[in-house]
């Protein structure tokens, strides 16, 4: 981190606030619009307008990213997410809160498209592995504390308030609280020092349809995309719905279910510290390929071992393993892209996996109805060895 620029460690900074912001709102939005009387289908409903307008939105915001220039888009982007948090908390109408969660959607994209690209242009090679995996540690981190530690965030603001901790103002406090910290995530990124990059010609980006062939080699953009839609389509089939997961097979009560969803980011945060270490020695796709070769059974522990601690421990185990191989393999694709493509490759990526991610658990739902959780574990085994497979004849071989 000593000779990593002065850009980085500014990045790094507001990923801290970024991450512990995003832990504690996921903790407590479900709650907090239930304190508020809203339905459940409501609920459901504005989880999937975010994500809708998210998958709509991503090539464009690419497109846009390496139009305008990194920083540009990511305090575009970021600001974007920070008021869209503030509405969130502010508002007590359903139509108003959708409006700020869709506002989510639509410019957060301009933000995390531009992180990829940001990162390689502000690093060395030698250092890409690393500075990758960091930025995702710190990530699983930030989370893991904001998590523990803002379950008791309404019972404090209840108390100094008067009402009670399950109560909508106590609700209110915390969430103004996490949308204050995304906030403050934005002021790291105001001071990086920012330059244009270069864009395509103008005449090639008005238009959406054009986007693949705006690639200086878009065979190569459906390589990297398909291993990715693979692993988001399996990963949907069984993530969304663990913590039914574990009520229905184990038992285990909020508090248990909690700490061992803790336990994951913190793993997943420390195999990702050493995999970014393995990746300086061994290589960015050889270290993707082993640790998610690796991880691939643990989802047949998972499904059909009939013990908790083991079920557990596989999961924390495949958690840590495939995260791990996440950001190296988008240090990878952003190291394959000329400069220009790279925030539209990464709108694709992102794109991509929302697709698997979102039409997913769907299925899932279907098949839980007839015949439980087996075969989709089943499925999602199958789904992340194909995928490895795609890697490896893709770009394993010529490594």
């Amino acid at each position: 981190m000593k000779r990593s620029p002065r850009n980085v460690k500014l990045y790094l900074v507001s990923t801290i606030f970024r991450a512990a912001s995003t832990g504690a709102w996921s903790l407590l939005l479900n709650l907090y619009l239930d304190s508020l009387g809203l339905s459940v289908a409501f609920i459901g409903l504005t989880n999937t307008l975010f994500t809708a307008f998210s998958v709509v939105c991503s090539i464009p915001a690419g497109l846009i990213a390496d139009r305008i220039g990194r920083k540009r888009a990511m305090v575009i982007g970021l600001t974007g997410i920070a008021l869209s948090r503030l509405g969130v908390a502010v508002f007590s109408k359903g139509w108003l809160i959708a409006a700020s969660s869709t506002l989510f959607g639509i410019v957060g994209p301009l933000f995390f498209t531009s992180v990829p690209p940001f990162l390689t242009e502000n690093s060395r090679p030698r250092d890409r592995a690393m500075l990758f995996t960091v930025d995702a540690s710190l990530m699983n981190l930030a989370s893991f504390v904001a998590t523990t530690g803002g379950g008791y965030l309404p019972r404090l603001l209840g108390a100094i308030l008067g009402v009670g901790p399950e109560s909508a103002p106590a609700y209110r406090g915390a969430m103004l609280a996490a949308a204050g910290g995304m906030a403050a995530g934005l002021v790291p990124v105001l001071a990086l020092h920012g330059r244009q990059s270069p864009a395509f010609p103008r005449r090639a980006a008005r238009l959406l349809p054009r986007t693949w062939p705006r690639f200086s080699d878009p065979r190569l953009m459906a390589r990297i995309l398909i291993p990715r839609l693979l692993n988001g389509f399996g990963a949907g089939l069984v993530f969304p719905f663990l913590n039914l997961f574990y009520k229905q097979q184990f038992g285990v009560s909020d508090a248990a279910l909690g700490w061992i969803l803790g336990v994951t980011s913190v793993t997943v945060a420390l195999m990702q510290l050493v995999g970014g270490a393995i990746a300086e020695r061994q290589g960015k796709i050889r270290a993707t390929l082993v640790a998610r070769a690796v991880a691939t059974p643990m989802m047949l522990i998972m499904g059909f071992v009939p013990s908790l601690p083991l079920v557990a421990a596989a999961n924390w185990v495949r958690s840590g393993l495939m995260r791990l191989g996440g950001p190296l393999y988008m240090a990878f694709v952003m190291e394959q892209l000329d400069e220009g493509e790279r925030a539209t490759g990464s709108s694709l990526m992102s794109m991509t996996w929302d697709l698997g991610w979102s039409s997913a658990p769907y299925v899932s739902g279907l098949v839980q109805a007839q015949w439980g959780f087996g075969p989709l574990f089943v499925a999602t085994t199958a789904l992340y060895g194909l995928s490895v497979v795609c890697v490896y004849r893709f770009f394993g071989r010529r490594k």
